[in-house]
């Protein structure tokens, strides 16, 4: 994702970053707009708030 955030920053588009807060997990990455950085406790919360806001989504099965 931080290349997706990184290309918006390069040409001064906002861009949004769903990150998960862990005990040792990194920092989200510099290139999120800080208004726009949301932090999360679970794993399933962010994938429903990434799918709330989604304009599509590609589903395929697993194994």
């Amino acid at each position: 994702m931080e290349a997706a955030n990184r290309g918006a920053a390069d040409i001064g588009a906002s861009s949004t970053g769903f990150n998960i807060t862990k005990p040792h997990e990194q920092a989200p990455n510099p290139y999120i707009t800080p208004e726009l950085s949301f932090h999360f406790h679970y794993f399933a919360m962010r994938k429903m708030h990434l799918a709330i806001r989604a304009n599509a989504l590609a589903i395929f099965p697993g194994d």
